[in-house]
């Protein structure tokens, strides 16, 4: 046990910015990660943790009516991981928030993965207007709840500008076997940032092809295909906030 704290110290160390913000949350983790599974002092220390990651503005967020129960999911996940926890870069807070977001993006695909595919308007506008990023934590200042919702919806119109013009054309390439029309860019332009989004049945009929082999193709393929590009577009985003 003591070893691995140790082990744990020193990367934090590491890698550490030595911001107030970074060495608070080396202290929540090593905090945390030294108490017993059931110490009531753990357990204030990861609400404290769980506090301070709801107010980082990189945190993964979508406008899906069970968010929440991702984000939950989420927490249960790094209440029993967090041991596993290793830095890769600096800072801290960018590393660690890139590692939940990893575990909270399949937790958001499963929010969209069920048999009936949910309508979500992405409507830029619209998303501004109805506080698509609106932060759950109760009692933040208003402040800071403007200035992370300007910072997530530029990063929303950055994923969507790419979608419309697919300049690599990943998004059109990839499509059903001798379905070209059905492919990635014109289902998410349909299912998400048209005003009004179409079900999937419509938009298949549409396409001529099978709802069913349609909504495969999406679970199987088009929704990963978005999402991997959706997280490389954030990453380079954060780069250049952190530069």
């Amino acid at each position: 046990m003591m070893k691995h704290i140790d082990k744990l110290r020193l990367a934090l160390e590491q890698y550490s910015d030595r911001t107030p913000k970074d060495e608070l949350l080396c202290k929540l983790i090593l905090g945390i990660c030294s108490e017993s599974l059931d110490s009531p002092q753990r357990l204030r220390l990861l609400n404290r943790l769980l506090r301070e990651l709801q107010l980082l503005p990189r945190l993964s967020k979508v406008s899906h009516p069970y968010y929440l129960e991702a984000l939950n999911k989420t927490w249960q996940w790094l209440d029993n991981n967090l041991h596993e926890f290793h830095p890769q870069r600096s800072p801290i807070q960018a590393s660690l928030i890139a590692w939940i977001n990893g575990y909270l993006w399949y937790r958001i695909q499963d929010l969209y993965s069920s048999t009936t595919i949910k309508e979500l308007s992405l409507d830029l506008d619209a998303l501004e207007r109805s506080g698509f990023y609106d932060d759950c934590v109760s009692g933040l200042e208003a402040e800071i709840e403007r200035i992370e919702r300007q910072e997530k919806a530029a990063l929303a119109r950055a994923i969507a500008q790419y979608i419309d013009r697919d300049p690599d054309k990943k998004l059109r390439n990839c499509h059903p076997r001798n379905h070209p029309d059905c492919n990635c860019q014109s289902i998410v332009q349909k299912l998400f940032l048209q005003e009004s989004p179409e079900k999937m049945s419509a938009i298949a009929r549409q396409l001529n092809i099978k709802t069913q082999t349609m909504h495969s193709f999406w679970k199987r393929t088009g929704f990963l295909k978005v999402q991997a590009i959706a997280r490389q577009i954030a990453q380079k985003d954060s780069e250049v906030t952190a530069d």
